[in-house]
């Protein structure tokens, strides 16, 4: 607390005394520097981590869809050939039928 607060809470009728603990009161509850970079050293390895789970969370992702990407492309390739066949049944079954 400044000494500039301390007087004028004396000023408005705080005792000596009252001043002191309410100067100590906020002494303590106030962050130091040293509190400050402890915090700043916590959050840095906290976003760290977090960076680190999202990166194997999102290749894990990228597996998942890669592997469904291709199971999607077998599927459409086989039901292609699969309507190709038909087609062709279907024309050969139709041109033997007009001749």
């Amino acid at each position: 607390m400044s000494t500039n607060a301390a007087f004028r809470l004396q000023d408005a009728g705080f005792s000596r005394a009252q001043v002191e603990a309410l100067g100590e009161f906020l002494d303590s509850q106030a962050a130091t520097k040293t509190d400050l970079i402890e915090a700043k050293t916590e959050l840095k390895a906290e976003i760290a981590e977090v960076k680190t789970e999202l990166k194997a969370g999102i290749a894990a992702v990228r597996t998942e869809l890669k592997a469904e990407i291709a199971e999607a492309k077998a599927d459409i390739i086989k039901w292609m050939f699969g309507t190709i066949v038909a087609q062709t049944a279907l024309i050969i079954a139709a041109v033997k039928l007009l001749h």
